[in-house]
């Protein structure tokens, strides 16, 4: 079965070039703490976070493994709706999407077209996951949009070699409870890394974030790069390098959700990722659905409506 890695290798025959991105002075983070925070300052100014209700961009580049990189969309609503397309004169090539029930990646690659695809209840409750340690909704946790309930830590705060400090939370699953470590900035307070553990204790997937903004509209930092691996069970490490050159922030309207709904499978072969056996896989029917185009990127804007 193939990996995400080949997925997005695959599906175009040549590179992209990086979009660039300006570094503006009024958009630096400053510095939230002159002295050591409190672990209530520390997860409060992480919570700020939640104040990121939707993220859309259409400058998005992602390396893969080093070897490929691919010009995407991304757009993103709470809780589970996700999108990130890419395509190539028109034709629809990448379309990796979920929404509160189920996550779907489709592939073009030649005449092959495949979707893999799973309802997010039966992808959780799989204790080995081949193709995908993670549904693509955690994405958005690797891009910064995390947050934490400081009665629920694990152990108590740890402080690096570094300064950074580690806060680990419980996250249960039908198949166990995993584990996630977000590693915090103490002079910022936004994270650097999160690491997610299965119940076995294995590293699944993990985020490492740099080049962070400060949004006003939110009150938030939000990084625009982020370095990703993902350790699919008995499969090679996927590495994804994401840059991102500028957000729209809670600009989606609350009657723009249809892209969200799952595609057409007419024109696939489907591989259901929550599934096991010949039953998962349905052999390839007619046509492809059509590419989606998102609104154009700019920098953050409230909901009011209100650009920084």
């Amino acid at each position: 079965m193939q990996c995400l890695a080949i997925v997005l290798l695959t599906f175009v025959t040549g590179g992209a070039t990086c979009m660039p991105r300006r570094s503006i002075p009024e958009f630096q983070p400053t510095p939230l703490f002159t002295s050591p925070p409190t672990l209530f300052q520390l997860t409060e100014a992480i919570n700020r976070s939640r104040n990121v209700q939707s993220l859309q961009s259409n400058s998005v580049t992602v390396n893969v493994n080093n070897e490929r990189t691919i010009n995407t969309n991304v757009t993103w609503a709470r809780e589970k709706r996700f999108r990130m397309t890419a395509s190539v004169a028109g034709v629809a090539g990448v379309d990796i999407g979920s929404n509160d029930n189920e996550f779907w990646m489709t592939i073009r690659a030649g005449l092959t077209k495949e979707m893999y695809y799973a309802r997010h209840v039966e992808f959780d409750a799989q204790p080995n996951r081949p193709v995908l340690p993670v549904s693509p909704v955690w994405l958005i946790q690797a891009m910064g949009v995390c947050d934490i309930d400081m009665n629920k830590l694990i152990a108590d705060p740890v402080t690096r070699a570094d300064g950074m400090v580690e806060l680990t939370t419980p996250e249960p699953s039908p198949i166990g409870t995993f584990s996630r470590t977000l590693v915090v900035d103490p002079k910022f307070g936004y994270s650097r890394q999160v690491f997610l553990r299965d119940p076995t204790g294995r590293l699944v997937a993990n985020a490492t974030q740099a080049k962070h903004e400060y949004y006003s509209s939110i009150q938030s930092c939000l990084p625009h790069q982020v370095k990703v691996q993902l350790m699919p069970a008995g499969s090679d490490v996927i590495e994804l390098e994401i840059s991102i050159a500028s957000y729209v922030v809670n600009s989606l309207a609350p009657d723009n959700m249809t892209q969200f709904q799952l595609p057409g499978m007419n024109g696939y072969k489907v591989i259901n990722l929550g599934q096991t056996g010949p039953q998962a896989i349905t052999p390839q029917q007619v046509s492809p659905p059509q590419p989606y185009y998102p609104q154009t990127s700019f920098r953050g804007v409230s909901q009011e409506g209100f650009a920084r």
